[in-house]
């Protein structure tokens, strides 16, 4: 193992991260990053802390990748060019058949073990066997015999692809995108059990999973693969990246066997089990179904309450479907983002609130009319899920939505399991308050108001308003579930203040994702 060679803060030559006899790359210039700093509850994170001789290191392919970010010392960790999950050596990208072929179970198969869950099947195979009758063609009892296996070994064969794909990563790290071409492409980061990570200016996204679980027909799946994933994790600051299955649009599902359309992708950013202090700034999430996940289920409640603790702040959401974030448990400061998606779905109950205002592209960018259209386009489902006693305050947000009903404000919000008065989630939004309600220590959250289409929306009218239509159509919540209670909120500085949210909507646009704000 050769670390890079520390030169200057102006100038770094750094050393490939490999052990054996490779050259040092040549002399280069430090990445050009916005000149910005860890704030909100994850302030404290340094990373791998000054980058110094023996710390320092460039990587550009997967093999490097996962040697530096095993690595149990701080460090900083620079990415360059594009590093594929699925590279197996330096000439070798591995796909599914590989990771089958190269597993213990090389009988598996996807389709069969699909077809082995359909009842309706199994029992026409089995009632060959008991017929002594040939099935398609086969020996009926092989045939039973080899799809009774199939769910079994599903497990096997997709562990196989995570010991390729993902990263068991330690902490005391800081890992950055030399430039606009850094893309962790299908690599899952999971940090278990860690602390005090930064990451900065890198396009990533999650793994394909090549076996996810069946869910609910048609689209409904349980793929196993984050693009990050942090488990009882604490001190990060998570800036300035984009997290996209693709730049050029939503991915479509494949299509598959009896209608089914496989769905392959999980989360891009989930964080559960006790994890907390983490900022989440400057980022783009884009063109994705089940964006970002924060807290566990019911089971783990007990180790999220009290902790996860999240900041928020100057991100675009474009084309993500749900998840922007959906929380639990936590305590989370949404301040000064950008929402931009499709509604092409009747709103859920009357709503006037809101005018058209702006096209959005594929990953939220101002564009034509003619250029807005996308082969594939998901329904959009909701922005930020308040479920399981989290604390939610919001402000100065931007909601920049367009399709058929761009003036639909009835799935800003969603809601799950708030089946608790005793202990209620609390929402607080200090711009809605008058002026002389607003406590001084939340005065700097009570400006700019929320906005719709450029429409101040009253985002404490309209989370209600929801919560009464989901109470309504649900049974997992019950009235006193959800309440409005500013006074559990502490002071949080942002990194500025905005006179307008027009002018949230300019910053976040120049500043948010790979590359934004230099």
């Amino acid at each position: 193992m050769r670390p890079a060679l520390f030169l200057s803060f102006a100038a770094l030559g750094y050393w490939p991260a490999t052990a054996g006899s490779l050259p040092p790359l040549p002399r280069q210039d430090k990445p050009s990053l916005p000149d910005r700093e860890p704030f909100g509850f994850g302030a404290a994170a340094t990373g791998g802390g000054v980058p110094i001789e023996n710390n320092t290191y460039v990587v550009d392919n997967m093999m490097d990748l996962r040697t530096v970010l095993k690595m149990n010392t701080p460090r900083t960790v620079y990415v360059q060019g594009e590093i594929l999950g699925s590279q197996i050596n330096e000439t070798f990208a591995g796909d599914c058949q590989y990771y089958i072929d190269s597993s213990n179970v090389p009988a598996f198969n996807f389709t069969l073990y699909i077809m082995s869950l359909n009842a309706t099947y199994t029992d026409a195979v089995k009632a060959a066997v008991a017929a002594n009758q040939t099935f398609e063609g086969r020996n009926a009892t092989e045939y039973l015999v080899l799809l009774n296996h199939q769910n079994g070994w599903r497990g096997t064969a997709q562990n196989v692809q995570k010991s390729w794909e993902s990263i068991d990563a330690q902490g005391n790290l800081t890992l950055i995108g030399m430039d606009s071409t850094a893309y962790l492409h299908g690599v899952s980061l999971v940090f278990n059990s860690r602390s005090n990570i930064i990451i900065r200016n890198l396009r990533l996204s999650s793994p394909r999973d090549c076996f996810p679980a069946p869910e609910t027909y048609p689209l409904s799946w349980n793929a196993r693969y984050d693009a990050v994933s942090f488990v009882t994790t604490t001190n990060a600051w998570v800036d300035g990246n984009t997290f996209a299955d693709s730049l050029a649009g939503p991915v479509a599902p494949d299509p598959f066997l009896w209608g089914w359309q496989v769905d392959r992708y999980d989360g891009l950013f989930d964080v559960e089990d006790g994890s907390d202090a983490i900022t989440f700034s400057h980022n783009v999430v884009a063109n994705h179904h089940k964006s970002l996940l924060w807290g566990g289920g019911e089971k783990e409640g007990p180790r999220d309450l009290g902790k996860m603790h999240f900041t928020v702040f100057g991100n675009r959401f474009a084309n993500s479907s749900s998840r922007n974030p959906l929380m639990r448990f936590g305590t989370f400061y949404i301040a000064n983002n950008v929402f931009s998606n499709y509604a092409n779905r009747p709103p859920l109950y009357a709503s006037e609130v809101g005018i058209s205002h702006s096209r959005v592209g594929p990953v939220g960018r101002d564009v034509s009319d003619d250029e807005a259209e996308t082969p594939y386009l998901p329904d959009f489902e909701y922005n930020l899920g308040i479920y399981n006693l989290s604390s939610v305050l919001v402000s100065g947000n931007y909601f920049d939505q367009t399709g058929q009903y761009p003036s639909d404000s009835t799935r800003i919000f969603t809601f799950q399991n708030l089946g608790s008065p005793a202990g209620p989630a609390a929402f607080c939004s200090p711009p809605d308050l008058p002026p002389s309600s607003v406590a001084s220590r939340l005065a700097p959250l009570a400006q700019p108001p929320s906005a719709l289409n450029g429409a101040t929306i009253n985002l404490t009218s309209s989370v209600f308003a929801a919560f009464a239509y989901h109470l309504g159509a649900k049974t997992d919540s019950i009235a006193g579930g959800l309440i409005e209670d500013c006074v559990k909120f502490d002071a949080q500085v942002m990194p500025r203040s905005f006179g307008t949210v027009d002018d949230v909507f300019a910053y976040v646009t120049e500043n948010a994702g790979q590359g934004g704000g230099i």
